[in-house]
């Protein structure tokens, strides 16, 4: 399979023709659920990465460069955004995904991974708490037209996924918002 659109085939067909690719990809929506189940923004930002770093995988063994390299990327940015707030060091990971990733598109859908890792990007640097996880489910509704569409079955079960557990933890977060230390 590559990164063409699947055509929505049968989730089985899809899972018969890249067993470990597709494998891998579940294993990762477990690792991607821990991460937006957290309220703290370090531990959101460890699993996130984590769960990036095993997706790139996935997508790499689909044959999906462009949403390998952003997940990569993604991957280096989130370890990044968690020890600095840097705009300048936000531009570099924007500037790098475009350059990278721009060149390689050759079908429109391509373009969603680039748009959804930019938003995210931005969230991950600039914002913090419940702006934060806007960001990233702004991001993730780009991800998850493309996942679908391409027909990664984890991919799609993971965005979905995470769309329901961000969007509850934002509303955890509004309704109890952390106590402050003194």
């Amino acid at each position: 399979m590559s990164a063409e659109p699947s055509g929505l085939m049968p989730l089985w067909t899809l899972f018969q023709q890249q067993p470990l690719a597709q494998g891998i990809g579940l294993a990762a929506m477990l690792v991607g659920i821990s991460a937006f189940r957290q309220r703290d923004d370090g531990r959101f930002r460890l699993r996130l990465c984590l769960y990036q770093a095993a997706i790139a995988l996935h997508f790499f063994l689909m044959g999906a460069s462009t949403a390998a390299l952003s997940a990569g990327l993604s991957c280096i940015r989130t370890t990044a955004s968690g020890h600095t707030r840097s705009p300048w060091v936000m531009l570099f990971f924007l500037i790098l995904v475009w350059v990278l990733g721009i060149p390689q598109i050759t079908n429109p859908v391509q373009w969603l991974p680039i748009l959804g890792t930019t938003i995210g990007t931005w969230g991950l640097f600039r914002a913090q708490g419940i702006t934060l996880r806007l960001s990233m489910l702004a991001g993730g509704l780009c991800w998850t037209s493309h996942n679908i569409l391409i027909g990664s079955i984890g991919g799609s079960l993971i965005e979905v996924s995470f769309l329901f557990v961000n969007c509850h933890t934002m509303y955890r977060m509004w309704r109890q918002p952390q106590s402050s230390p003194a």
